[in-house]
């Protein structure tokens, strides 16, 4: 499903279907709950949609368009972490703190990289490994969201402000 064609929006509930297929398969009733599925599905939504914007974007997405995507990154960040406890008791699962040796420094390598790893999500055998996969979408989306938060540019003390 991910070829080098772009993903269309009538993609998005096959590879949501896909996604949630291979990380339940032998998820060792992780995600049996109602919760837990829920926290799943959300997921899996917003990474696939964060997959269409990126692919959408040619170069840096404009302003606006990226703060809409900033802001359905930051309406899951609950469900995020939810699916960060529940991986921790997968077996075979090793998840590390902090970024690896190769965080992307540009728009274009954020791109690529999240690709790379949506790609081999589809093609992962285990569930355990496809959800440590998905983890790692989540945190290239929260690298993409701080990007887009407001830091310091200048000051400067003009009119009255009394």
């Amino acid at each position: 499903m991910l070829e080098e064609r772009p993903i269309l929006s009538s993609d998005i509930e096959t590879l949501k279907a896909q996604m949630t297929a291979i990380i339940v398969r032998d998820a060792e009733h992780c995600f049996d709950d109602p919760g837990e599925r829920e926290n799943l599905q959300i997921t899996v939504r917003i990474a696939c949609e964060f997959l269409m914007f990126l692919q959408q974007s040619e170069n840096m997405p404009e302003s606006r368009e990226a703060q809409y995507t900033v802001g359905t990154i930051r309406s899951g960040l609950d469900w995020f972490f939810s699916m960060a406890q529940t991986g921790r008791i997968l077996t075979g699962l090793n998840l590390e703190n902090g970024f690896g040796p190769k965080l992307p420094n540009t728009f274009s390598e954020l791109k690529e990289s999240y690709r790379s790893i949506f790609k081999r999500l589809l093609e992962a055998t285990h569930s355990a490994e496809a959800v440590g996969l998905l983890l790692s979408l989540v945190q290239m989306m929260l690298l993409f969201m701080a990007a887009y938060f407001p830091s310091f540019r200048s000051f400067s003390l003009t009119g009255d402000h009394g």
